[in-house]
């Protein structure tokens, strides 16, 4: 139903504007909840341990798609074993001049340049609050830090210091976003001495807070070299972070049937060949260094079943998605996990 009936309609309106008011009402109608349950919740439970935590199956919602968790209790409902809120910054901030969300119909793909739009740490913080007690299905809530868009590059670090420390209690893990390609500069924190510098910090503050550490994930982007990828893979184990989310969106326009005017990171069908690349280089390397310790999360392009299992096959042990979702609606779940 929802791809013949219902993406027709969203699909002639303004990308962000439907998102949020999509975003708007399946936080607000939570009657609704035990419906959305029964149609879509997969009802599997498969105890999949990744990092200490245990996730009911390996499929999640990637960040970006409910940046402030006003919708935790809707994706815990119909199934998804965890979500990414955000991208966080310690501060609000609008984020990059609208329109700022294309949709790519032909390529089933999405340009995005939001920007780290966000209401702040405060409030993302509350939201969770008020969500936890109310989840009936184990959602694993992760939360992906970033820094403000005018916090200097060289002291972006104490940006995703604050993030941490202030969302410690209630996030289940943390994901350290250095790879939108939306925030000026951003990207320069996949160099050696700049990531170097952030983990440590990251890593002391985390023991600081924590008796047993809090898994720490990194979200790299797809259009690494392998030698960037190699540099980044000995800084993360150097560091004991807990895994690699592979990845973000790429600046490529490879392969596109329609050659869009837009900036942003391109995510989609278009995005599966970049991000797998990055996957199973990463994978390679956990195989050359017998490394069973650093965990791999698969990002982009999944809109399938054969999608997911292409993931799988090249290491991930968790699996996310987001343009497939918008796409295929939340029947997609089932279609994953089940058919």
């Amino acid at each position: 139903m929802y791809k013949f009936f219902i993406r027709p309609v969203f699909f002639l309106f303004d990308a962000e504007s439907i998102h949020n008011f999509v975003l708007f009402l399946i936080s607000k109608f939570n009657f609704l909840l035990p419906i959305f349950s029964a149609i879509y919740n997969p009802k599997i439970k498969n105890n999949v341990s990744i990092a200490g935590l245990k996730f009911n199956h390996k499929l999640g919602l990637a960040a970006g798609f409910d940046k402030n968790g006003v919708a935790i209790r809707f994706w815990d409902a119909i199934g998804f074993s965890h979500i990414e809120v955000g991208t966080v910054t310690p501060l609000p901030q609008p984020g990059n001049p609208k329109p700022r969300i294309f949709r790519l119909q032909g390529d089933y793909a999405l340009i995005n340049r939001l920007g780290f739009n966000n209401k702040g740490a405060i409030e993302v913080r509350s939201n969770i609050l008020k969500a936890k007690p109310l989840l009936k299905n184990g959602l694993i809530i992760g939360v992906n830090i970033g820094k403000n868009k005018d916090t200097p590059i060289d002291k972006a670090s104490d940006d995703y210091v604050k993030c941490f420390s202030m969302l410690n209690d209630v996030a289940d893990y943390f994901t350290v976003n250095i790879s939108s390609p939306n925030t000026k500069s951003l990207r320069d924190l996949q160099n050696k001495s700049y990531l170097s510098q952030l983990l440590s910090e990251i890593q002391n503050k985390n023991r600081e807070l924590n008796k047993i550490l809090k898994p720490v994930f990194l979200k790299i982007a797809p259009d690494l070299e392998t030698e960037e990828l190699s540099a980044i893979y000995e800084i993360v184990n150097l560091y004991k972070l807990s895994g690699v989310i592979a990845t973000n969106t790429t600046v490529s326009r490879e392969n596109l049937k329609i050659d869009p005017i837009q900036e942003g990171g391109l995510s989609g069908k278009p995005l599966k060949h970049h991000s797998d690349k990055i996957l199973n280089e990463l994978n390679d390397l956990n195989l050359k260094y017998q490394n069973k310790e650093l965990n791999l999360i698969g990002v982009g392009g999944v809109f399938s079943k054969n999608d997911f299992n292409d993931k799988c096959k090249l290491g991930a042990g968790l699996v996310q998605i987001y343009t497939g979702f918008i796409y295929e609606g939340p029947s997609i779940i089932k279609k994953i996990l089940i058919y």
